[in-house]
């Protein structure tokens, strides 16, 4: 028998691009990283069961929720009504816990281009990411061969990087070997997920030390390359609030991706965009 929560659950799993349960159990690393069973998963998408708060935290992770945003008050809403019933929710929960301004989240065209970009994704398990973060040669050429949708001679590739051709050659045998790239003909090597739209693993919840691999990797590229456009905006805001700008900006970035082309053109080139949200003083 089917429970709000459950209801919700499964709704905002398929909006984060996960068509089925399973696909959302083992694309996020199965139990080593939701902390429970594909079975147990499974009756609590079919509201035979209900998760403690501590695998709730796993599941919003899971579902690439934004803390605070309009979808993941949704999913703790919903678990409360499951856990105390609607009624004892109404008159004991909300007066307590309702927030005191409405966080506005994403506008209606915001939602259209989300789902755009989310008609063709591809969620990257923890081991493939784990392998991608191998080393800064790797991740480098993971992300090039993921730009195109041809194949590139080892030298050609490593030129284009900026990295030696031996570094290259390692490089892609690691990837190969994790069937995130394949070598097409001697030499060459084209990546197999070039045509999808690439979300990486949870890293709330995936506890490796992989942010801190990626962000070091991405210091290293920003070092060598050039600051093409710096926008800033210095404001005062009710932090309640403020909340449902940061669904906003993760979609305005990642809608960047619209621009992304699959063959090189006389004036294509690799871009990292960022976009940071920082608190500077209680005011």
């Amino acid at each position: 028998m089917a429970t709000i929560f459950s209801e919700t659950l499964i709704k905002l799993r398929a909006e984060a691009g996960f068509p089925t349960a399973y696909r959302f159990f083992h694309d996020n690393g199965g139990q080593p990283v939701l902390g429970l069973s594909y079975r147990r998963y499974l009756l609590i998408e079919q509201g035979k069961n209900h998760p403690f708060i501590d695998k709730l935290k796993n599941l919003f992770y899971g579902l690439r929720l934004v803390p605070q945003s309009p979808n993941a008050n949704a999913l703790v809403v919903a678990w409360l009504k499951t856990m105390a019933g609607e009624e004892i929710y109404h008159n004991l929960l909300r007066p307590v816990i309702a927030p005191k301004a409405e966080t506005k989240g994403v506008s209606p065209l915001h939602k259209v281009i989300e789902k755009n970009l989310s008609d063709n994704k591809y969620h990257m398990t923890p081991e493939q990411f784990e392998t991608v973060l191998t080393n800064f040669d790797t991740y480098l050429c993971h992300h090039a061969l993921l730009s195109e949708t041809g194949a590139w001679a080892v030298a050609d590739l490593a030129k284009a990087l900026q990295l030696t051709a031996v570094k290259t050659k390692a490089a892609l045998k690691i990837l190969a070997k994790a069937k995130l790239v394949k070598e097409v003909r001697p030499g060459a090597y084209k990546s197999p997920l070039a045509a999808y739209t690439i979300v990486t693993p949870q890293l709330n919840i995936s506890g490796r030390g992989q942010r801190e691999k990626m962000e070091r990797y991405h210091r290293e590229l920003v070092a060598t390359g050039r600051n093409e456009w710096h926008s800033t905006c210095l404001l005062r805001a009710d932090a309640a609030v403020f909340k449902g700008y940061s669904p906003v900006l993760n979609l305005a970035i990642h809608t960047a991706g619209v621009y992304e082309v699959k063959r090189k053109t006389d004036h294509s080139a690799m871009f990292l965009v960022e976009g940071h949200i920082t608190k500077l003083r209680d005011f």
